[in-house]
């Protein structure tokens, strides 16, 4: 294996631990991380009680990538506004509503899929 090939490897796995490091960060840090955390774990139980199809284990699975992955970004833009604006700034307000928005909306779509794959099957066995 040529140095350069072992440098690579190295740097690939520097930047999962990075990537790593926030995922614990943001997960020890974020309360409303880990409320998605638990939406999305009672929603894989429920996936796997009713037996879904994997289209529906896709789109779930989509889902639920999409808030963690909007949660994670809020809270990187709360973050950078917090060390950039410490004062109270309307602006920076401004934009951390944005972003707490963008997470609604996700969230929001994320719980109409699950009424989508799981209201038919609650329904069948009522």
């Amino acid at each position: 294996m040529s140095m350069d090939s072992r440098d690579r490897k190295r740097s690939k796995l520097i930047g999962l631990r990075f990537a790593l490091n926030g995922l614990k960060e943001v997960f020890l840090t974020e309360r409303n991380f880990r409320i998605h955390l638990l939406a999305a774990s009672l929603a894989c139980f429920l996936a796997v009680y009713f037996g879904i199809s994997w289209t529906e284990w896709a789109v779930l699975i989509t889902m639920i990538v999409l808030v963690l992955t909007m949660e994670v970004i809020n809270s990187s833009i709360e973050r950078v506004l917090d060390y950039l604006a410490p004062e109270q700034h309307p602006l920076a307000g401004i934009i951390k509503d944005m972003a707490a928005a963008a997470v609604l909306i996700t969230a929001v779509g994320s719980v109409l899929v699950g009424i989508c794959i799981f209201l038919p099957k609650l329904i069948m066995i009522l």
